[in-house]
């Protein structure tokens, strides 16, 4: 882009000064002789045009025909001939800078090697081993993994909404507890509890909770599929269940909205929206509660219904994702 700007910039430069130079002198121009200096081998490329233009771009083609490139082709000269004999010469740099293009990065032995990449949680819905996550925890993975009684088991993709976030999984394992999913959508100011694993197992393999009330009943931008709680999401509680004091899901745990001053907003995907996905899907859900349940309860549930999950990639595919969230880095800090 530079070397076009610079070049777009040199011919209306060489054509404003053409446009002075003839109308100062009060000359007919008979012709003009450009010459491009080649500054690494010191080859001239000269030739001749009726205007500045023409005669810089033939003499410029030459040189960038030899050397594969412009950013040699700096320095020119133009003498000009006018009809009454005489003629005058002018020298102009060229400031033609050409990005060194990036090496592609070299393949190693480790990248097709699979590994852990990133993780979100989930939670049971079936008998048979069905989960319910967020489509973003497992988007573009080559694997998916769900640990259940200390170990890990690999799950199939079986349904995505990629517009309202969600992931139906199927694993081999068989839970002891699922969860049952409310008929009803969250009321404001609603009592709720939001289980994961947020920051992976960075702090510990635990499951952890966070309690809150819903704070509105419509998402960003309006959106009534999701609902507003000051219960705590963080980066891990993704795909996670959000419950109520019955035991029932009322949402699935999916985004938290980061800016400086702003604290307290997080999001959930209504119950309403998992179960018209679901249906549409063949999946059904255990009949809610009625009754409000303890909290030891609510713990021994959440204990044994909520799942970590874990997205593996190629070696290669996560140096492709890094090498383009640089670019964008660097795309924004140049244009911002």
């Amino acid at each position: 882009m530079k070397k076009l700007l610079g070049i777009i910039f040199l011919t209306i430069l060489i054509q404003g000064n053409e446009s002075y130079f003839n109308k100062a002198l009060g000359k007919d121009t008979i012709n003009v002789s450009a010459v491009v200096v080649n500054i690494e081998t010191g080859k001239k490329y000269q030739d001749n045009g009726p205007t500045y233009s023409t005669a810089f771009d033939y003499a410029t083609k030459q040189c960038r025909k030899d050397s594969g490139s412009m950013k040699f082709c700096k320095q020119f000269s133009m003498t000009t001939y006018y009809s009454d004999g005489s003629f005058e010469k002018y020298d102009f740099p060229i400031n033609v800078v050409e990005k060194p293009k990036k090496k592609k990065p070299k393949s190693t032995p480790e990248d097709d090697k699979i590994v852990p990449a990133g993780s979100g949680s989930g939670f049971f819905v079936s008998k048979e081993g069905h989960a319910i996550t967020n489509y973003h925890v497992i988007e573009g993975c080559d694997i998916n993994k769900l640990s259940f009684k200390g170990s890990q088991t690999e799950v199939k993709v079986l349904a995505v909404d990629k517009v309202n976030d969600i992931a139906i999984l199927k694993s081999n394992a068989k839970p002891d507890v699922i969860f049952p999913v409310s008929n009803e959508d969250v009321s404001l100011l609603e009592d709720v509890i939001v289980a994961g694993f947020p920051l992976g197992k960075q702090i510990s393999s635990a499951i952890k909770t966070h309690k809150g009330v819903v704070t509105a009943l419509a998402g960003a931008g309006d959106n009534y599929s999701f609902f507003q709680t000051d219960a705590a999401i963080n980066q891990g509680n993704s795909g996670g269940p959000i419950i109520n004091q019955k035991g029932n899901v009322v949402g699935i745990a999916v985004a938290t909205w980061v800016e400086e001053g702003v604290q307290g907003v997080h999001f959930g995907i209504k119950s309403s929206t998992l179960k018209t996905f679901a249906n549409a899907n063949g999946l059904s859900f255990a009949s809610p509660n009625f009754r409000d349940q303890s909290n030891k309860a609510l713990g021994e549930l959440i204990t044994k219904g909520t799942v970590y999950v874990e997205c593996h990639m190629t070696v290669a595919k996560i140096k492709k994702m890094i090498s383009q969230a640089e670019n964008r880095k660097a795309f924004f800090k140049e244009h911002k």
